[in-house]
């Protein structure tokens, strides 16, 4: 009898384990879900799966977005638009040296994108635009002024910095944009750029610089004096053009819209064929585009500045079916490119500044066909 009681008690305790075991196991089963649920939630909102983008990329934006102001990430340029800083003139050298001298203008510090088959015709697109070239090789300035003849306005030539600030600040000399060579007699392209960016009328000015220097130590110094952009040599006429779309317009031109079509890449004639209609409806057509979508010329940039490819995809998706309509076929194309560069996570500054060059021309060109109906 004893041992049927003690047979008893040891099933009671093996049942006792097995549903302890079972309760431990339902609890970790729970707990665990609960854990997965979370790290799910968290993995899809910060998820991309659309696009090919590098991680470290992702977790570059996770960072900025945690420590940046949210006015610093809505800025449009690779470089934030700064008011200049001047030096004192009783600062020490010590102390001047030290100041970084920012133009209020975009600041682009990656190498220049380039347009494809640009044809010594387009510069005629800047005409009126007045600009200095500062070079002290008589061989890089027939160069210069041979592309740039086209503008069809005078260019002024200084050789070296000294001459080029007596032209900009003694004889007060409105010019559009700035040529910049660095290495110069008399006066290097760095002190002379430092000495343009402290007159205040000079703001406005962008200045390229023009350099055969490529290690990136004075590229950078002219950067720290000022600025806004710089170009290699030998010269590469698609990257001057590009660099000239971004910081000149074409208000001061004469050349026919016709001309300024050819240039752009629009197709009027699609306009007229596809909607069989007269001069106030295509009017009032290009009207109604650039009060729709101007704003992308900020908004595209920004959303790609803040790595939101998802959003800077549907906005160039608007804007290419608006293109097919109004005749764009050039800029149609770029966007096709822009769009796939996006997608595969490639060359993203590169079709950026390529995009706000292109685009503003676009825009300033229907302007003045608007104007002209």
């Amino acid at each position: 009898m004893e041992a049927e009681v003690s047979e008893i008690g040891e099933y009671a305790l093996y049942l006792l384990y097995i549903l302890l075991f079972i309760a431990i196991s339902s609890f970790l089963y729970i707990l665990r879900k609960k854990q997965l649920s979370t790290d799910s939630s968290i993995s899809v909102e910060n998820k991309k799966s659309h696009y090919k983008i590098d991680k470290a990329l992702l977790n570059t934006k996770k960072k900025e977005e945690k420590t940046i102001p949210q006015e610093v990430t809505e800025v449009v340029q690779k470089e934030p638009e700064q008011e200049v800083i001047r030096p004192d003139i009783a600062d020490t050298q010590e102390d001047e040296d030290k100041i970084v001298i920012t133009s209020c203008l975009p600041i682009y510090k990656n190498d220049m994108p380039v347009i494809d088959e640009v044809k010594p015709h387009y510069f005629e697109y800047f005409k009126g635009n007045k600009l200095l070239i500062v070079e002290d090789n008589k061989i890089n300035q027939k160069i210069l002024l041979n592309v740039l003849k086209n503008i069809n306005t005078p260019i002024d030539v200084a050789d070296n910095g000294e001459e080029a600030i007596k032209k900009v600040l003694e004889e007060n000399n409105s010019y559009d944009m700035i040529l910049m060579d660095i290495s110069m007699p008399v006066m290097d392209g760095i002190n002379a750029t430092k000495n343009i960016r402290q007159d205040s009328r000079c703001d406005e000015v962008p200045i390229v610089t023009v350099t055969a220097f490529t290690s990136g130590l004075e590229i950078g110094q002219m950067f720290e004096a000022g600025a806004n952009a710089f170009l290699t040599k030998p010269l590469d006429v698609h990257k001057l053009f590009v660099s000239m779309l971004l910081y000149l317009d074409n208000q001061k031109s004469d050349l026919s819209i016709e001309e300024e079509f050819d240039i752009i890449g629009i197709n009027i004639d699609k306009i007229v064929n596809s909607m069989d209609v007269d001069n106030n409806v295509i009017k009032e057509t290009i009207e109604e585009f650039l009060n729709k979508f101007s704003s992308l010329q900020d908004r595209i940039p920004t959303a790609i500045e803040k790595n939101d490819f998802a959003q800077a995809e549907i906005l160039l998706d608007e804007l290419d079916m608006i293109l097919d309509l109004i005749g764009a076929n050039r800029m149609q194309a770029f966007i096709e490119e822009m769009k796939a560069s996006l997608k595969n996570g490639e060359d993203i500054e590169y079709f950026k500044t390529l995009f706000i060059a292109q685009y503003k021309a676009l825009l300033n060109t229907y302007r003045k066909y608007v104007n002209s109906l």
